[in-house]
């Protein structure tokens, strides 16, 4: 059934128990309040959540943040899929295949058009049941100093072959950053530390959004309630400016989950399409950023052969090679949702910061 007021603090603890911590980042706040800034304080429209209820007890969830999406000429009312447990003593019983099609029911209602998600691979076979792969690769691009410190704080399997892999790859972009132009920045410009988005990030955004096919909505009020609200995190926000124009933003984070071992992570970054110069600006920055913090490692999103992909490589980057589970539907028919296969990925823009 859908969520009822007064059961927040049941839901997170389940959250709680089931990823034995959460959210799996560091907080300047409770959990509680975590969870009330992401599902109850949302600028745009009400989150929508189902809970499964045993014996008066909340026993899983599913969460829907709300957004929009342009797409095409055209903006869409969009759900972005969530957090999602189901207690241990109550999984393959149905109850999450349950909660999804509750969800579905509730975005049709509301009338959401258009529905998408990123998920773990433990629930990649059953989410392919609902919703279709999205139609462009998204992938994991990371930069590490020392690969040795990487595999002792997060082992794999077959730590030598990764390791060697790592090195192979590397000599790889190494020889293709010695072929590619590289043109270095106009300077016309500088980039600044900001701790609220300004009316400067509404001309920001009409002055792209035609560029895309795909993208969500950057509205001043979405931008200042995701990255600038404490709750949401201790993100660094910065843009890049000249005189009183933004030419583009980045938005980094340190995350200290893992108190020995930090990870940086760039969650989202955009420019202007045809200043290239201040996208490779904001990468090196970002860069300096986290070396001057001693971040072994640094991760970010991409979506395959962007434009922003060889300029992450000429700072460092590499890929990994597998594909993100990215998945959308759509709830009504939406035309601009067939063309998106055909799209250039340049005009496609996917970032962590529009994940869950």
């Amino acid at each position: 059934r859908p969520f009822q007021p007064g059961e927040e603090e049941a839901i997170v603890e389940l959250l709680e128990l089931a990823f034995d911590g959460w959210p799996k980042f560091d907080l300047c706040c409770s959990p509680l309040e975590h969870w009330r800034w992401k599902y109850k304080a949302n600028p745009l429209i009400t989150s929508q959540i189902a809970v499964g209820v045993s014996n008066h007890i909340i026993i899983g969830c599913s969460h829907s943040l709300l957004s929009r999406i342009r797409t095409g000429n055209r903006v869409f009312p969009c759900s972005q899929g969530g957090d999602a447990a189901v207690h241990p003593d109550f999984r393959r019983m149905t109850i999450f295949r349950k909660l999804i099609n509750l969800k579905i029911k509730m975005g049709k209602e509301s009338r959401v058009q258009v529905h998408y998600c990123a998920t773990n691979p433990i629930l990649r076979k059953s989410l392919s049941k609902f919703y279709c792969w999205f139609p462009h690769i998204v992938m994991n691009l990371f930069r590490v100093h020392d690969i040795d410190l990487h595999l002792r704080k997060q082992p794999v399997k077959y730590a030598f072959i990764y390791k060697s892999g790592f090195h192979l790859i590397k000599l790889a972009n190494q020889w293709r950053n010695t072929l590619r132009l590289y043109r270095p920045s106009s300077c016309d410009f500088h980039i600044g530390k900001i701790t609220q988005f300004d009316e400067r990030i509404e001309s920001f955004w009409e002055e792209i959004k035609d560029h895309y096919n795909f993208i969500m909505e950057r509205s001043r009020e979405y931008l200042n309630w995701r990255y600038c609200d404490h709750r949401s995190g201790d993100y660094l926000v910065k843009i890049a400016q000249t005189d009183a124009k933004i030419l583009g933003y980045m938005v980094l984070r340190i995350n200290k989950h893992q108190i020995d071992y930090p990870i940086g992570y760039i969650v989202d970054l955009l420019t202007l399409p045809n200043r290239l110069d201040v996208t490779n600006a904001l990468v090196e920055d970002a860069v300096n950023y986290f070396d001057d913090h001693h971040i072994n490692i640094i991760i970010c999103l991409i979506v395959k052969n962007h434009p922003y992909k060889a300029i992450f490589e000429r700072n460092g980057f590499i890929t990994k090679r597998e594909r993100i589970p990215l998945f959308y539907r759509g709830y009504t028919e939406v035309e601009e949702l067939r063309q998106l296969e055909s799209s250039s990925p340049s005009s496609i823009h996917v970032a962590y910061g529009d994940l869950d």
